[in-house]
């Protein structure tokens, strides 16, 4: 069976987090991958006490973000009740949190696996069970999910391959790696526990005036 790559993209506010039990919930610069899994699973119809169809959705698929514009950064005040502690118990009473959203962001994603459960993937992000936002309810698409499908194995490259612009976070190396991130946002087969996993960044390549020779950035 072969292997496709399906195209997303979004656009508008999004609030991608990081896990924190602190009163502010800060916003990560790229999306994260538990954040598109429940994208994907929102999609999907998987439901909370379905969680272990999301786990085996996270074993079969690639994925990779491209941050075409990180936007602008503003925080909302809120008060929450019944909240988690660092320890993870639920604590009763009222707690006043501050979060943060990225205002104007862009970002393209590339999912890549076997072609079934593209052509599946395909099917539910242009009609979903579930209604889609951008890491908060708060944040709803502005813009059709859906792309396009390319035949390519690796979703950096696939990225790279649509021509827009800006820094690539892939779960697999691709074309001018730049860096590389240790990032706790790895599904496990436990609910609500997350491993870590290795983030490899990919640059941009741009010509320059250098006789002739293309020199990456």
């Amino acid at each position: 069976m072969s292997t496709k790559t399906l195209i997303l993209k979004t656009e508008g506010m999004s609030a991608y987090g990081l896990q924190t039990f602190d009163v502010h919930r800060r916003v990560n610069h790229f999306p994260t991958r538990s954040a598109i899994l429940g994208l994907l699973g929102a999609a999907l119809g998987i439901t909370r006490d379905r969680y272990s169809e999301l786990y085996q959705l996270s074993e079969k698929i690639t994925v990779a973000v491209q941050v075409n514009n990180g936007g602008e950064k503003m925080t909302d005040y809120h008060t929450v009740q019944n909240f988690r502690s660092p320890q993870g118990k639920i604590q009763k009473g009222t707690k006043p949190t501050h979060r943060e959203y990225w205002c104007d962001s862009e970002h393209t994603f590339a999912i890549t696996a076997e072609e079934n459960v593209i052509f599946d993937l395909e099917k539910k992000v242009k009609a979903p069970d579930f209604t889609l936002f951008q890491g908060r309810k708060s944040c709803p698409l502005t813009r059709p999910l859906f792309e396009t499908i390319v035949d390519d194995t690796n979703p950096a490259n696939a990225l790279k391959k649509q021509g827009g612009i800006g820094q690539i976070f892939s779960d697999v190396t691709g074309e001018n790696q730049v860096a590389l991130l240790q990032v706790r946002d790895q599904i496990t087969p436990i609910p609500r526990k997350y491993a870590m996993r290795t983030v490899y960044v990919c640059g941009q390549y741009n010509s320059v005036d250098t006789g002739g020779l293309n020199e990456s950035a």
